[in-house]
C-alpha cells in the first residue's frame, strides 16, 4: 500500500469516517507492519493523530499517559481495542515487541463453501462445483453462479404451488460460510457451522425456512406471503425486511437483530411474541424473551468480513474463533473466561493475528497445536 493510500485511511479514522471494513484493515496492517521501515509522516500529522486518539481514550481512561507519536498512530490503526475488565487499552505491545511474528503453527481462515442436498438425497459440494446449473427440481432451475452463490430460478412463469414443493438443505461446516437465492427473491447469507432447511417451491400461503446456526436474511417483500424463520426456540414472521438470526445450540439465546422494517418473534416455548424495530435485538432463552438497543453492525460483522466485540467476554469470542477457523479450544484451569474485549479484527486472516491482538493485554495467552487453540493466563 502506498503511503498516501495510508494516510488517507488514517485521516477517515481520525474524521470518523471510517468503515468497518477501513478499520479492520488498519488493524489487520498494524499486526503485519514491518517496525524497521517505518512509514513517515509530517509532524503536524502525527500530532493530530495524537490529539484524536488521546480524545477517544481520555474520557473513559484519564489516568493514561500520552506516548510516543508512533505508538498513537498504531493505537488509531489497532482500532482502540481494549479489555475492560484489565482496566486498560490494547494500544500498543509490551516493551515495543514486534508483532510482526509468523507463528510456526498457524490456521487459515475460513472458505466460501457448503454442502447442497437435494430433494432425492444427492449431496453437491459447492465449493468444488463447476458454474452453471446443477440439478432441476419441481420446474426449478438450480445454479451457481460465478462468485460462489447458490440460485434458484422459476422455469415457469406461472410455476406457483399450492403446497410447497419438495425440501432443499444447505449446509456450511465450521470454516464455511455461503449465500443464496431463495426461489421467492430472497438473499441468504450463511455463517459457518449452520444450516437452511426450504422448499423447492414456496406454497400460497406462506414462505417457512428453518435455520441452525446463524444466517442473515434479506426478505423479498410479498405482503400476500409472510416470511418465517423457524429455530429450535423462536417463529420469527416477516413481510420484508433485512435482519440476522444467531440460533446456535451452544449459545444461551437466540439473537434476532433488525436492520430495517419490522418482524415479529413467536417464542416455541410459551408462544409469547414481541415486535422488534430496527436497531432492536430480541433475545429467546429459557429466561424468556428479551429486548434492547444494539449496533446493527455488530450482528452483521460476521457477514461483512470482521469480528467485533462489544464487551464481550473471552470464551464467547473463542466460540466464534472455534467456528470460522474449524478449531478445537482447550482452556487450561486458570484462563481468564471472563475477561471482556471491544474490537475490530478482520476474520480473513490466519488465527494467530487474531489471538495476538488479545494477547496484547499480557493477560491471555494462545498456543496452537494443530487443529486446537490452548488458551491459558
Amino acid at each position: 500500500m502506498e503511503e498516501r493510500e495510508l494516510n488517507e485511511l488514517l485521516e477517515r479514522y481520525r474524521t470518523g469516517q471510517s468503515t468497518p471494513e477501513d478499520k479492520a484493515f488498519l488493524e489487520s496492517w498494524y499486526l503485519t507492519y514491518n517496525q524497521s521501515d517505518p512509514f513517515t509522516m509530517k509532524d503536524e500529522d502525527r500530532a493530530k493523530d495524537l490529539d484524536s486518539v488521546w480524545m477517544l481514550i481520555q474520557p473513559k481512561q484519564a489516568f493514561l499517559k500520552k506516548m510516543s507519536l508512533w505508538y498513537c498512530i498504531a493505537a488509531a490503526a489497532i482500532v482502540l481495542v481494549f479489555i475492560s475488565a484489565g482496566s486498560y487499552f490494547l494500544l500498543y505491545p509490551k516493551n515495543g515487541v514486534s508483532t510482526n511474528i509468523v507463528a510456526k503453527n498457524d490456521v487459515a481462515p475460513g472458505k466460501n463453501k457448503a454442502t447442497l442436498t437435494l430433494a432425492n438425497g444427492k449431496k453437491l459440494v459447492l465449493g468444488n462445483a463447476i458454474t452453471g446449473q446443477l440439478a432441476h427440481e419441481a420446474g426449478v432451475v438450480i445454479s451457481k453462479t460465478k462468485n460462489g452463490e447458490l440460485i434458484y430460478t422459476s422455469g415457469a412463469a406461472d410455476n406457483k404451488a399450492v403446497s410447497p414443493g419438495p425440501f432443499n438443505m444447505l449446509e456450511t461446516s465450521r470454516g464455511e460460510q455461503y449465500r443464496l437465492i431463495l426461489p421467492d427473491g430472497t438473499h441468504v447469507w450463511l455463517n459457518a457451522a449452520s444450516s437452511l432447511k426450504y422448499p423447492v417451491v414456496f406454497g400460497d400461503k406462506e414462505r417457512l425456512v428453518e435455520l441452525k446456526g446463524e444466517a442473515y436474511f434479506e426478505v423479498f417483500h410479498n405482503k400476500t406471503m409472510p416470511f418465517r424463520v423457524k429455530t429450535e426456540q423462536q417463529v420469527v414472521e416477516v413481510l420484508g425486511t433485512h435482519f440476522n438470526v444467531d440460533a446456535y445450540s451452544d449459545e444461551k439465546a437466540t439473537a434476532t437483530t433488525l436492520m430495517e422494517g419490522s418482524v415479529k418473534i413467536t417464542a416455541v416455548t410459551n408462544h409469547k411474541n414481541i415486535i422488534i424495530k430496527p436497531g432492536q435485538q430480541s433475545t429467546v432463552s429459557t429466561l424468556g424473551v428479551n429486548v434492547q438497543q444494539v449496533d446493527p453492525d455488530e450482528a452483521l460483522a460476521w457477514k461483512n468480513g470482521y469480528f467485533q466485540f462489544n464487551d464481550e467476554n473471552l470464551e464467547s469470542i473463542m466460540r466464534k474463533v472455534s467456528r470460522w477457523y474449524n478449531v478445537d479450544v482447550e482452556y487450561k484451569d486458570n484462563a481468564p473466561l471472563s475477561l471482556v474485549f471491544s474490537g475490530t479484527v478482520s476474520k480473513y486472516k490466519n488465527v494467530s493475528q487474531v489471538t495476538r491482538i488479545l494477547e496484547l493485554t499480557n493477560a491471555v495467552h494462545f498456543k496452537i497445536d494443530g487443529n486446537k487453540i490452548i488458551v491459558s493466563n
